[in-house]
């Protein structure tokens, strides 16, 4: 599974816990929590690939509205 990142001015952070699941930081721009993740590997090897990325929500009764994108390295951006 994808690793979940520190994200820069985090000022969210969803505590994890269970089955070794990590601690998720976020941070709220324009209304959105935003946390950044780092593929395995493995996974970037199914990605150079042409392989795609999953997004998995857990509950089946709600979906909250979600955007996916690449971004660069933090210490990349302008």
């Amino acid at each position: 599974m994808m690793i979940p990142l520190n994200i820069v001015a985090s000022d969210v952070v969803l505590r994890g816990g269970q089955d070794g699941v990590r601690d998720l930081f976020a941070r709220c721009i324009d209304g959105c929590l935003v946390t950044r993740w780092e593929p395995t590997p493995d996974e970037l090897a199914i990605l150079n690939r042409g392989g795609s990325v999953e997004l998995w929500c857990v509950g089946t009764r709600s979906h909250p509205p979600v955007a996916l994108r690449a971004a660069e390295h933090e210490d990349e951006q302008a």
